[in-house]
């Protein structure tokens, strides 16, 4: 059991133990930020780590080691601000950021940015992304409801003009009948 906390770091209980994984200021494979806002286990079962300031963070379970992705770093992700991680059916990693989505290839572990400018995101801060059953993603932000289109690699937008209640969209789920909530 994973367990992510504000300010107090990321814990691992085991049924009987609990491991409690803490940003070091002496040790750069510590974790990164002790306010974990995300946690996240790829199809490979590879765990990730979503922070609210030290950017996105993978745990190599066998050396007990944080690998880090900051905005500081070349190729990396745009924002430190981690709201939410899926992964499609490509196994690309979708981070939701302060600055708009990281899509992070498996393949070479490249980047790609998605942001209002280049794929007509409605708000650059991504509240939470979701896969949904037909293998499409959906980015909800302060200021509308998102589909990605893969062949156009554009969002088309939703907001009150289409019908929601409110522009602001914290959550997206997807019932039995692939209708999405």
């Amino acid at each position: 059991l994973w367990i992510g906390t504000y300010y107090g770091g990321l814990d691992c209980f085991d049924g009987k133990t609990f491991t409690h994984y803490r940003h070091n200021e002496k040790d750069t494979n510590s974790l990164s930020d002790n306010s974990v806002w995300e946690i996240f286990e790829d199809q490979a079962g590879q765990l990730w780590v979503g922070t609210l300031e030290g950017g996105l963070e993978r745990f190599d379970e066998s050396t007990g080691r944080f690998i880090h992705h900051r905005s500081d770093m070349p190729g990396s992700i745009r924002s430190n601000y981690i709201s939410s991680i899926v992964e499609d059916r490509h196994r690309n990693l979708w981070i939701a950021t302060s600055n708009g989505i990281d899509i992070r290839n498996p393949a070479d572990g490249r980047f790609t940015h998605l942001d209002m400018a280049s794929s007509g995101l409605s708000n650059n801060n991504v509240i939470s992304l979701y896969g949904d059953s037909r293998g499409l993603v959906w980015a909800a932000t302060r200021d509308g409801l998102n589909l990605y289109d893969p062949r156009k690699k554009r969002f088309q937008v939703f907001r009150t003009t289409e019908g929601l209640p409110s522009n602001t969209i914290l959550e997206i789920l997807e019932d039995d009948e692939s209708n999405i909530w």
